[in-house]
């Protein structure tokens, strides 16, 4: 702190004390040398520096004589109205139009008119250091803030960037006029541009994409861009830098500004993971539907062995009996002829059962056509013909006079019908005091639908098996892999149609799944 002149007049000591008060940048410790100079130069006992806070006069700083105690502690606080009106001069702290406060001084009598003067320069001086003081305060402040905001933004950026780089997600900015696009970090590397170029046009952009792909994304982009919509693609790209084939998702949003469209900004994701899982467990679907097929043909073997018998039995009488008819003295070609043409007719039927049996154990990739649903479900009686005259199982069938088409993959058609009449057959063998019964009908819903029925009267479906029937891996059989009414349901989903299962009034259970019809 300053020390005392030797008198009021002492200019040098005036000129030093301004210049330590100039030099205190922090406002606090300003305010406490400013009451502790103007009691030291201006000969006061006791200055208080005030200010009004939401019209409350808050003492802010306070210096006292060694020999004045007074009544009042010395720390923060109101200052009251009669404290206040014992001041013997009060000075206004003001510089540039801010009040800064007022500087309130006590002595024991009046002042002398040149420490009033002196005491009037040094509040004119402290106004300008506590606003100087307070500036810089804020200034400091204010660029203590840009620093936080200048690392959070680092920091924001950063974890964009990481984020971007786990998910696999660049992000992009599309300037529809200038027809440029900048590309992140992230997106950069998924396109496989060079370092450091994050720009590109929409020419480069669209050599970036699959030939195959190509169009139907320009043309996409084109349709929303007219529109000032949102773009929404999936397509497959070839890497600049490695000729890579990737699988991204694409979607982009529209920004207007002032009401004209200017830009897009989106994102761009490589799915090429995904895909290539979903192709792998379509894959293994596939496989295990064969799996299945076969498992539920194996156990039709002996029914399917007699209908193929059949036919050859038919071959070899046929083809003994034109033998015989060549065989006469004078032959009888006619009758040739025709065990003959019933040769050919039974080679030809047996040949469409077993081309059949290898549709249904081929692992190939659904393949959907118009679909003959009357001819599909006596097919599927035909193979089990001798299986149901085995158990001794009575058949109602009640279909349409007229044949109901739909579209669809006829093998996993008959997957599904073939593996709901084995079930419905082991259903029945289960409870051997009811005579057996095996109903199948297909019936028109309405005009777009047609519905297939396959009910026994069997031991039924527990309760709380219902709600699992259609699980994977969940069985009832000893033997059975649980996974055959899962894909049956798969299959139908597939297909826009719905499978359900409920039990039967008078005992057994009702399996029924309805598909689309096609003229």
């Amino acid at each position: 702190m300053p020390s005392a002149p030797s008198s009021p007049a002492d200019h040098d000591a005036l000129l030093q004390a301004l210049r330590d008060l100039s030099a205190i940048r922090d406002p606090d410790r300003l305010k406490a040398a400013i009451t502790h100079t103007v009691c030291l130069l201006a000969g006061a006992r006791r200055c208080l520096l005030v200010r009004q806070q939401a019209g409350v006069p808050l003492i802010e700083a306070e210096t006292r004589r060694a020999d004045d105690p007074g009544d009042f502690p010395t720390s923060d606080r109101i200052a009251s109205t009669e404290e206040l009106a014992g001041a013997a001069l009060s000075l206004s702290l003001l510089h540039q139009g801010v009040q800064q406060g007022w500087l309130y001084l006590y002595y024991e009598t009046a002042p002398a008119p040149e420490l009033a003067h002196l005491a009037g320069q040094l509040a004119a001086h402290a106004a300008v250091a506590l606003g100087n003081a307070t500036a810089h305060a804020q200034l400091l402040q204010e660029n203590e803030q840009l620093l936080c905001i200048e690392r959070e933004l680092r920091t924001s950026r950063e974890l964009l960037k990481q984020g971007e780089r786990f998910n696999h997600t660049g992000s992009m900015r599309y300037l529809v006029r200038e027809d440029l696009m900048f590309c992140s970090d992230e997106l950069c590397r998924i396109y496989g541009l060079a370092p450091g170029r994050n720009c590109i046009t929409y020419d480069e952009f669209a050599a970036i994409m699959h030939p195959d792909d190509r169009q139907e994304v320009i043309d996409t982009v084109n349709a929303a861009v007219a529109m000032g919509g949102t773009i929404r693609v999936e397509h497959r790209i070839c890497r600049q830098d490695t000729g890579e084939v990737r699988y991204l998702s694409g979607i982009g949003k529209p920004v207007w500004l002032d009401g004209t469209f200017v830009e897009y900004m989106g994102t761009a994701t490589d799915i090429t993971v995904r895909r290539q899982a979903e192709y792998a467990i379509r894959a293994a679907q596939i496989d295990m539907e064969r799996v299945s097929r076969a498992n539920t043909v194996g156990q039709l073997t002996a029914s399917i062995a007699h209908e193929i018998n059949q036919p050859l039995m038919s071959i070899v009488s046929n083809a003994g009996a034109s033998l015989r008819w060549l065989d006469r003295p004078t032959p009888e070609l006619v009758q040739a002829r025709a065990g003959l043409r019933d040769i050919i007719t039974e080679g030809k039927r047996a040949a469409g059962i077993i081309q059949g049996l290898q549709n249904l154990t081929r692992n190939a990739a659904p393949a959907f056509t118009r679909v003959n649903l009357h001819a599909l479900i006596r097919h599927i009686l035909m193979l089990s013909r001798s299986e149901l005259e085995r158990r001794e199982v009575a058949l109602n069938l009640a279909l349409n006079p007229v044949d109901v088409y739909v579209l669809g993959d006829l093998v996993q058609l008959q997957q599904v019908l073939l593996n709901l009449v084995v079930n419905a057959l082991d259903a029945m063998d289960a409870a051997p005091e009811k005579p057996a019964t095996l109903s199948i009908s297909a019936s028109c819903c309405n005009e777009q639908r047609v519905e297939v029925r396959v009910q026994d009267n069997g031991v039924g479906i527990a309760e709380e098996a219902m709600s699992r029937i259609f699980d994977a891996f969940y069985t009832t059989k000893d033997d059975g892999m649980g996974m055959g009414l899962a894909i049956c349901r798969s299959i139908i989903e597939s297909h826009r149609g719905r499978l359900h299962a409920s039990a039967a009034p008078s005992g057994g259970s009702i399996f029924s799944f309805d598909l689309p019809r096609v003229p």
